[in-house]
């Protein structure tokens, strides 16, 4: 009134002084409605904020490639459809209230009212007055307001997307408590059909939100699946040095073959980003977040052949339903495997998919072991094959290959002939009469082999075998190797002559396929033992990444060359081609009409005291003879015989190899 009263007398110098005052009043009041009503949402959304959150984001894993650059793993698109439970805090609130109101309603309507006085007393005794609704039951109501929700959410994505959808209420309530500020899958994999009925409605849904992420995809399914290996979840990686998360979107480590030996490799870098987390825990998705770009991991790129792999696994297939067996197919000139087959296989997408229990106990089953690598860790006994190894010996002692040695006829077992060590005999496949060693090795006589190895005795033979590496692992890094069950030099005092004799014919001890692939690939080679192969290179998984420390790896790493005789060697590689040229070979059914193939079969009998429970039988080659390329090696677990079991197998590979070779000379291409 003062200011107002000045102002009437016309003082100039208090009529400024009111204006100025006026002004000020004025902005101080225009600030204050900008502070508290224009940007009430902006500082009450600072006031709520609590903190940031980490999240770690994986990288895209690097492809797998065979020699030829087809995919083998590759990493594809997955469509997720998610829950934003940020976006439902206000329908959370309102279904509480609602719920809370009904039960109090309830409540009050259940009890007896009370009288004046007691109206007057419970007044002025608040304390003691028990409230209709307990803290627990409040914690309660709010879980069930939350899931209920959510749960009608869930069912409407279902009525959209036309499938069955469940909100599994213990896993909403985990999730809810530890990962609120993240978004809840509630589809995984999404069908190309639901994602268009979603994108047709999904504006009446704004909780839910449409997702790509990528996926490891192995599109051949079980195609060289104990090769590459395959995946497991996993949330115990350590990315950067001292650092922890507090979430970590779903990531896969390798848990077995390429996938668990390059895993480092094919992971990349994981990149990082932080979320604004409010003080109830939910994530601000309008805040700006900081991030960290993950790097992608490198390519592999193998040695494998797709097309030799294909051709083996159907041809190991056509032995018959649920065989067990292994093929191994390298390259004699330098080591290079083109095809690793284990069978029976497992689908490696199932360890990154929806999994189910009656797949998981197939892959458990104790006597098909789909999950056991069959061709770098199943430990057999070889049989006859091991024959290669014994004539060798008995060359490299002396052994006059034209001599002839009579077979004994077996007295129990007409047409069949015999040895005996001592008081023990041991049977004979081949009949009775005389053997030189050509007749001997074709025939796969036991008693020829025995009784001459007699007389080279055990060093001869097992230093030998030592310089193939048997009883040793071959360095593949695919997995896990089994070395096998095979005598040193220094135990040549355990081993009687009846177990020396069961040694020389493949008996008493055990190899993996994968080794005497080795073996023979380096009887095709002249002598020379490689290690085999799988991995070519490591290729950068983009443009923009620099290329790996270690990018290459080079052929033809020699492990060994063979202390013999090259004669000698020509001598088993003869007989082995006798093996199946031969119309009297045990290995005839491997014949491929111009693809000249040699080899050698063999038969191993799994006995449990004297009663046979198994025969593991072999065939053991190289083609073509000339210039060996292909060194196939077949064991198949209770076969027929290495004749009529396991050549088959290997005549339909050579065959492929033949096809393919003379319709890629003549411009054309060959189906599997």
């Amino acid at each position: 009134m003062l200011i107002i009263d000045q102002l009437r007398k016309g003082d100039r110098e208090l009529r400024l002084v009111a204006v100025v005052v006026l002004v000020s009043l004025s902005i101080l009041f225009l600030r204050l409605w900008q502070v508290q009503v224009f940007k009430r949402r902006s500082y009450q959304q600072s006031v709520e904020t609590q903190s940031y959150r980490t999240v770690r984001v994986p990288a895209l894993r690097g492809r797998i490639l065979d020699r030829y650059g087809v995919v083998l793993a590759e990493n594809q698109p997955r469509y997720r459809l998610d829950l934003y439970l940020d976006e439902l805090r206000q329908d959370f609130s309102d279904e509480f209230r609602r719920r809370k109101s009904h039960l109090v309603a309830e409540r009050v309507k259940d009890q007896i009212q009370p009288n004046f006085w007691e109206r007057l007393t419970r007044y002025f005794n608040r304390r003691q007055v028990k409230p209709l609704i307990e803290i627990k039951e409040i914690a309660q109501l709010e879980r069930q307001a939350r899931y209920h929700v959510a749960s009608n959410v869930v069912q409407d994505i279902s009525r959209q997307i036309k499938q069955p959808l469940v909100m599994d209420e213990q896993k909403f309530f985990l999730h809810h408590r530890d990962k609120r500020a993240l978004p809840l899958p509630i589809v995984h994999a999404a069908e190309p059909l639901q994602v268009a009925r979603f994108i047709e409605r999904g504006d009446s849904l704004p909780a839910v939100s449409l997702e790509a992420h990528a996926i490891r995809y192995y599109p051949h399914g079980t195609t060289a699946a104990h090769l590459l290996g395959h995946l497991n979840r996993s949330d115990e990686f350590e990315d950067f040095e001292g650092m922890s998360f507090d979430y970590r979107l779903p990531d896969y480590a390798g848990k077995y073959g390429l996938e668990s030996t390059f895993d480092a490799e094919l992971r990349g870098q994981a990149g990082m980003r932080s979320l604004l987390i409010n003080s109830a825990g939910y994530r601000i998705r309008t805040a700006e977040e900081d991030s960290l770009a993950s790097q992608p991991g490198t390519n592999l790129v193998l040695t494998l052949d797709l097309g030799i792999q294909q051709v083996a696994e159907k041809a190991l297939a056509e032995v018959g339903a649920g065989t067990r067996g292994a093929v191994v197919v390298l390259d004699p000139r330098n080591g290079d495997v083109l095809a690793l087959v284990s069978s029976p296989a497992f689908d490696p997408n199932w360890f990154v998919g929806t999994r189910d229990t009656n797949t998981w106990a197939r892959y458990i089953n104790p006597h098909f072991r789909p999950m056991v690598n069959r061709a770098a860790m199943g430990q057999y006994s070889p049989g006859s094959i091991f024959k290669i190894v014994t004539a060798l010996a008995l060359l490299e002692d002396g052994l006059d290959p034209e001599a002839e040695l009579g077979v004994s006829p077996d007295p129990t077992r007409p047409g069949r002939g015999c040895t005996f060590i001592g008081r023990r005999k041991i049977e004979d496949t081949a009949a009775p009469g005389p053997y030189n060693f050509r007749k001997a090795f074709i025939k796969s006589s036991n008693s020829y082999f025995i009784e001459h190895s007699q007389k080279t005795g055990f060093k001869r033979v097992v230093e030998l075998a030592h310089q193939f590496h048997l009883g040793e692992p071959t360095n593949i890094r695919v997995t896990q190797e089994e070395t096998g069950n095979f005598p040193r030099l220094e135990d040549e005092s355990e081993w009687n002559k009846g177990q020396f004799a069961d040694l020389c014919i493949g008996q008493q001890i055990t190899v993996t396929p994968l080794q005497m692939a080795v073996l023979v690939a380096a009887v095709a080679n002249g002598g020379k033992v490689f290690e085999p192969r799988v991995v070519d290179r490591l290729e950068p998984g983009d443009f923009q990444s620099p290329p790996p420390s270690k990018a290459t790896f080079k052929p033809g790493f020699l492990r060994n060359e063979l202390k013999v005789k090259s004669t000698n060697l020509d001598l088993i590689r003869a007989a082995m081609r006798a093996d199946v040229e031969d119309d009297s070979g045990t290995g005839i059914k491997a014949r491929v009409t111009g693809f000249e193939v040699s080899g050698k079969t063999g038969t191993a009998e799994v006995k449990r005291g004297n009663t046979l429970i198994d025969k593991i039988v072999w065939f053991a080659s190289f083609a073509p003879f000339d210039n060996p390329r292909f060194a196939v090696v077949v064991m198949v677990e209770s076969g027929g015989s290495g004749g009529r079991t396991s050549a088959p197998v290997a005549a339909r590979i050579y065959k492929f190899i033949h096809d393919r070779e003379t319709q890629a000379s003549r411009g054309a291409v060959v189906s599997n």
